[in-house]
Parts: C-alpha cells; sequence; structure tokens
C-alpha cells in the first residue's frame, strides 16, 4: 500500500509537539504544511499576500493561502504536498547554517546543488509506513530574502515530487519590494511594548521597528507557584530580529531565520497605545535604531 503523505505529516506532527523539537525552518515547513486545509484547485499565476513572489502551481493541484505565510499545495491523489513560501534568508550558506535538519531526523540525501536562482537539496525520515522524501529548492532574490519550495511524499512519488519542485521554482518571480513601506508608517522608528501580569506569571514583548525596516524583538516570560509546588520558578528571554513592513491594516515581521509573524493592527483610545491581533501594545519613542 502507497503510504499516504498526509498521514506521515500528522504523525510527525504530534511528535513535535509531544517532544517540543525546536522551531527550525524545515520543523515550520512540516507542522504548516499539515495544519492548513487546502482549498480549489487553481490555474494561472499565484502572488502572496505581500506580493513580493508568484509563482505558476502544477496543474489540477489544489491550493491554501497560509495567514501571510505562502502557499500549501497538494495534488489530487494527496500523495506529494508542497509548500511555497517566503524566506529572509541572503544566502544558501545562511540558510544550510540555520535548517536543523538533524533535531527534526531528517538525513540529507547527496549534495545540494545549483538551479536557476537558488539551490535544491533533498532530505528523507524513515517513517513507520514508509520513507517521507523531502525536497527543497530555496531561491534568492536579487533584492534580498527569496523564496523556498517543499515538496514533501513518499518513496514512488519521490521523482515526481521533485521534478515539481524544480518545475514551480523556475515558474517564480520576485516583485521589487516597497522600500517605502515601513518609512511612511507611522510607526516608523516606534518602540511596542507589551505586558501582562497576573496568577503569577508574567510576559514582556519589546519590539523595535527601524525607519531603515530592520525590527528587533526580545520576549521575557517569567513565573512563580507558591512553595514551588509546580516546580521551580522560570524564567526566560529570547531575541529576534528581521525585517518588518505595513500590509493594509496587518504588521508583518519577517524573521531573519525564515519564519513571519502577522498582526492585525488596531486603533485604542489612548494615543499611545494600539491594538496587535486584539492585545494592548504601547507606543513609545525609542534610540535603538532610527
Amino acid at each position: 500500500m502507497v503510504m499516504k503523505v498526509s498521514t506521515a505529516i500528522f504523525s510527525l506532527q504530534r511528535r513535535h509537539i509531544k517532544m517540543q523539537i525546536r522551531n527550525s525552518l524545515i520543523t515550520l515547513i512540516i507542522i504548516l504544511t499539515a495544519a492548513t486545509a487546502f482549498g480549489q484547485t487553481q490555474t494561472g499565476r499565484l502572488t502572496d499576500a505581500t506580493q513580493t513572489f508568484s509563482f505558476v502551481p502544477p496543474s489540477g493541484w489544489l491550493a491554501k493561502a497560509g495567514d501571510d505565510d505562502g502557499f500549501a499545495l497538494v495534488n489530487e491523489p494527496k500523495t506529494i504536498i508542497m509548500l511555497v513560501k517566503a524566506h529572509n534568508y541572503t544566502n544558501f550558506k545562511a540558510f544550510s547554517d540555520d535548517a536543523g535538519l538533524a533535531a527534526d531526523g531528517l538525513e540529507l540525501i547527496g549534495e545540494p546543488k545549483a538551479i536557476t536562482n537558488g539551490n535544491h537539496f533533498r532530505t528523507a525520515k524513515r517513517m513507520r509506513n514508509g520513507i517521507m522524501v523531502v525536497d527543497a529548492c530555496v531561491l534568492f532574490s536579487e533584492d534580498g530574502g527569496g523564496v523556498i519550495v517543499t515538496t514533501l511524499t513518499d518513496e514512488a512519488n519521490a521523482a515526481v515530487g521533485y521534478n515539481n519542485c524544480i518545475s514551480v521554482s523556475s515558474s517564480v518571480v520576485f516583485n521589487k519590494p516597497k522600500l517605502s513601506a515601513a518609512g511612511d508608517s507611522p510607526l516608523s522608528g516606534k518602540h511596542l511594548l507589551y505586558l501582562y501580569t497576573g496568577n503569577g506569571y508574567s510576559e514582556r514583548k519589546d519590539i523595535y521597528l527601524c525607519a531603515s525596516g530592520a525590527f528587533y524583538q526580545s520576549t521575557g516570560l517569567g513565573g512563580f507557584t507558591p512553595n514551588d509546588s509546580d516546580g521551580a520558578s522560570f524564567g526566560a528571554m529570547g531575541k529576534k530580529h528581521g525585517t518588518w513592513s505595513i500590509v493594509g491594516t496587518k504588521l508583518m515581521l519577517q524573521f531573519q531565520n525564515g519564519g513571519t509573524t502577522t498582526y492585525t493592527i488596531s486603533k485604542r483610545l489612548a494615543s499611545n497605545e494600539i491594538g496587535l491581533n486584539g492585545s494592548r501594545y504601547f507606543v513609545q519613542t525609542q534610540n535603538i535604531c532610527q
């Protein structure tokens, strides 16, 4: 019996959640693909929500646009799943250094090879019902960042998955980014601060939006339980950076590791506050960047 790719991916998703494996780029691809509900058959060229790239999907495939995270596609027999997603890497070395294949149990098959505008590599993972084959085509734009096209399938359909990865990659067209998007926003050069304290838990998030289009983010978590009844008190701090833009009423943060976070912006009564996905953020001046 041919192993259905969807079964293998959902199995990986449960295992990743249970083991709390770190969110490397490949892990995110697997989880996002597994969680995406596919839409109608697509024909013609598709353009991402930020209008930074477009591509031609395979004929007859079903497609679903993610929340500013690109597209997930599947062929009619559901034996091949594809993800087309923007990334923020400057070159293939930066991408490969951050891929974390071993952490995800993926084994590199052969050596990466050059393709038009980028590189292709293949990895595989032994599953309970067979071997999952992952082909990744990592493309780079002259204006920075790029697109990764990934196909996930079993051994029987690996050749077709590879051909579709190459075909879609060759159809990708990059659009020149609107460099004025960040600088023209009222949030340009501002510090967005989120604070929460309650029930023995505290959280702080700082987002610095530079006028250049870069951003810096730090997140602090902490908490305690009376007499450490649920274990010792905890604390954590994470720092990230990347580029930001405003698309309609959405704030998009594209992280250096290739991930993207999108916030819906809403107004609040106080002039020094905004809502991001319904949460209150204070808008402050800053000297971290200008």
